[in-house]
């Protein structure tokens, strides 16, 4: 099996090398930057170190020749690089995203993004879950799930992404897959805000009422409500609302320390996407609405637990 990785940061490398480990061929794409630079001139990163097998390139046209491509850069940056990717016209792909996010403008999947360029000459699939480089690089195997847009190529996406050390678990909900993992990063953010505020046992109301305002919007939204309680949602708390290993956990932690926004966080973009999807299908997300506020609202972080304890009723 021939593997392509689109994004060479802490992930996108991650994943090249768990690839490898299987004894596939590898090439790892990433711009021309000062991240390929000290790729190409180290051949290591503070967590792994590259095999030579790996074929680290800029070459776009070189990376498509494979057949399978994840795609690992951050949400943002997805629609930019949809438009590098169309130029080449790619064709017969096998495409798995593995961020997670939302357009911070329109509130759109990155799936939705995706098949703005490519219409229907190209799968798609989605990787989603706990995992963390620090962990599996030190060989710390992790369960993660995976969903593809058409149910007949769900086999071939499980496929590349099973590996000894990423044990995968199929869904057959697109839209609550990609909602849902979008979604814990911003209920990161919450739990970096309790660590710093010193009250983390007040994560408890997160992992108890955080899945609740997620399934409806996925319900809402025309998925399954129950995914939320799932891998790529609630599943991925351990690795984001409990971990500081996580770019949102430390950028809830950074606000209350220094009142500065993360430029790395992918929760803090989706934030602003949440709230657009939370007006448009009337649903109501006060955990997510009062993060909003703090960082966006210039409501103060000392505030948040005050504005979750003054809902009348958990029953919705």
């Amino acid at each position: 099996m021939k593997i392509t990785v689109l994004g060479a940061g802490r992930w996108g490398s991650l994943l090249a090398w768990v690839q490898n480990q299987t004894g596939r061929q590898v090439i790892l794409w990433n711009r021309q930057d000062e991240l390929l630079a000290e790729w190409l001139k180290m051949g290591k990163n503070k967590y792994l170190t590259l095999p030579s097998q790996v074929k680290l390139t800029a070459d776009l046209a070189l990376a498509l020749k494979n057949d399978i491509i994840f795609i690992a850069v951050r949400a943002q940056h997805f629609r930019d690089l949809c438009l590098q990717l169309k130029k080449l016209q790619p064709k017969n792909k096998l495409f798995i995203l593995a961020m997670k996010g939302l357009e911070e403008k329109t509130g759109k999947r990155l799936s939705q993004i995706f098949f703005e360029y490519f219409h229907q000459s190209n799968s798609l699939g989605v990787l989603a879950g706990p995992g963390h480089p620090q962990e599996i690089s030190q060989n710390i195997p992790t369960i993660m799930t995976c969903a593809a847009l058409d149910q007949k190529d769900l086999p071939a996406v499980v496929k590349a992404c099973q590996t000894p050390l990423m044990k995968i678990f199929p869904q057959t909900d697109l839209l609550g897959v990609e909602v849902g993992a979008a979604l814990k990063n911003v209920i990161g953010l919450a739990g970096g805000l309790l660590v710093g505020l010193e009250k983390k046992s007040f994560k408890s109301y997160l992992l108890s009422r955080g899945p609740v305002e997620v399934g409806n919007l996925i319900k809402a939204m025309g998925g399954k409500y129950q995914t939320a309680f799932g891998l790529s949602h609630l599943g991925d708390y351990g690795a984001t609302v409990f971990s500081g290993f996580s770019y949102n956990h430390q950028a809830g932690e950074l606000w209350i320390k220094e009142r500065k926004l993360s430029s790395i966080a992918e929760g803090l973009p989706t934030l602003k996407a949440v709230n657009l999807l939370a007006k448009k299908y009337k649903v109501k997300m006060p955990i997510c609405e009062a993060i909003y506020k703090i960082f966006y609202g210039n409501i103060s972080a000392n505030k948040f637990i005050d504005i979750l304890l003054k809902r009348k009723t958990e029953s919705d």
